[in-house]
């Protein structure tokens, strides 16, 4: 799922999430597993990445970059504002590097104050 909106200085935002929702079983399996995962977590250095791969790295991004190459939307690239996994969704937030068209401005809904991380 692909959302876009723009802030009135013209920058574009953009969220892309994919994946299922789990089962209640799942869920109760995957905090017992957060929770193990924290008490490792513990003894391990801080700067370890909590997806043992490196920032902007794995299927969702390339897929991200695929998306935005067909959608014509980043001409300029973009930043991440934040990446997360959740009940089963893994999530990227953005905002492009390049500023909104008055086209883009028109056809994009306005983004709300909590949607500025």
């Amino acid at each position: 799922m692909f959302k876009a909106c723009v802030h009135p200085d013209q920058s574009k935002q953009f969220s892309y999430r994919k994946g299922r929702p789990m089962q209640i079983e799942q869920k109760v399996m995957m905090q017992r597993m957060a929770e193990e995962r924290s008490m490792q977590r513990r003894t391990r250095p801080i700067n370890i990445d909590r997806y043992d791969k490196e920032p902007g790295e794995g299927p969702l991004y390339d897929e991200l970059a695929e998306l935005m190459e067909t959608k014509q939307f980043c001409k300029e690239g973009y930043f991440e504002l934040d990446s997360s996994f959740e009940h089963g969704y893994e999530r990227i937030i953005g905002e492009c590097n390049d500023s909104a068209t008055e086209q883009e401005m028109q056809k994009l809904p306005a983004c709300g104050p909590e949607d500025r991380l």
